[in-house]
């Protein structure tokens, strides 16, 4: 009987892949790298003209206010709104801004399931998040300290003196540092809201939703339950509308119903002071419920997102 010695029948054909000789960066480069295109998508740098449009038309509305404040203080001496006051006021384009950047940022991957390519790399799966939130954050500090700075810049060409300058840089730190919270906050909760969907209209939706429906309720539960101006009648037949000052805790708790409100409450028991147009009353001693409430909300919501990136699902 013989034996048949087997021979390979497979050929390995050399197709022209050429190997990789370069400075492998490791999982902070990674990190990095990822912030960086975060970044510049959350602008729409590298992306077609549309995508360029609701950021920079963003921006350029929250910038406007504060050239033309500048130009009223330089000519007239007087101030429309204050530093510390300028968030609030238009918190409607930081939502708009947040609503149509941050699904370009979270949900798109989860959509066309690219999360696995980033996984099979020294990244973690929280340094995807924070990358992520960190991108929004810094796209949003853009967004709120830019007119903040304008407006101060602005301000300290018309004024005379080092004191007066002086003066005005102490109101614009806490404006800035007001941003800077407004930033964190949104950001963060943007994120949270926008990690659970792959798809851009319900993650737009979501994020619209909350911050308007919060603040919908917020504010009309800060006015029944108290916070409401009453019409004080002068002996002369005429009268005013004044709000109260001691409204009780009902209109408190209600401004922790929504973030803005949540952040003005903290920002008025800091300073010490509530703004005659305030949205709600001043929390004096419950102010520290404000801050404590605000961090909270704020770890919460980091943590939910880390934890929505560990799960396998996801894979």
């Amino acid at each position: 009987m013989s034996t048949e010695t087997a021979t390979p029948s497979g050929v390995i054909h050399d197709i022209g892949y050429r190997t990789y000789d370069g400075e492998r960066v490791g999982r902070l480069g990674i990190v990095r790298a990822l912030y960086w295109h975060s970044l510049r998508s959350a602008w729409g740098l590298g992306r077609g003209p549309k995508a360029k449009i609701v950021p920079f038309m963003a921006l350029v509305i929250m910038c406007l206010p504060a050239v033309a404040n500048a130009f009223s203080v330089s000519r007239t001496g007087i101030r429309a709104i204050a530093y510390d006051e300028y968030m609030f006021s238009f918190q409607l384009v930081l939502v708009l801004y947040l609503a149509a950047v941050t699904p370009e940022l979270i949900s798109r991957d989860i959509r066309n399931r690219t999360l696995p390519l980033y996984f099979s790399r020294p990244l973690r799966r929280t340094d995807y998040p924070l990358a992520k939130v960190s991108a929004l954050i810094t796209a949003m500090l853009v967004l709120t300290a830019v007119p903040e700075l304008l407006l101060y810049v602005g301000t300290i060409g018309s004024l005379h003196g080092a004191s007066e300058v002086w003066h005005e840089t102490r109101a614009f730190l806490p404006g800035v540092e007001l941003a800077v919270v407004y930033s964190v906050t949104f950001a963060i909760l943007a994120a949270l809201l926008s990690c659970f969907t792959g798809r851009r209209a319900f993650a737009t939706g979501a994020v619209a939703v909350f911050f308007f429906g919060t603040w919908v309720v917020s504010t009309a539960m800060v006015h029944l339950t108290g916070f409401r101006p009453h019409y004080h009648h002068d002996p002369d037949g005429g009268g005013y509308f004044v709000k109260p000052e001691s409204p009780g805790l009902g209109p408190k708790i209600s401004g922790l119903l929504n973030p803005a409100n949540m952040i003005e409450g903290m920002k008025e028991w800091i300073v010490g002071r509530a703004p005659d147009k305030a949205e709600i009353p001043y929390p004096g001693g419950f102010g520290a419920v404000y801050l404590i409430v605000l961090v909270a909300l704020c770890a919460l919501g980091l943590f939910l997102l880390m934890r929505r990136y560990q799960k396998a699902s996801l894979l």
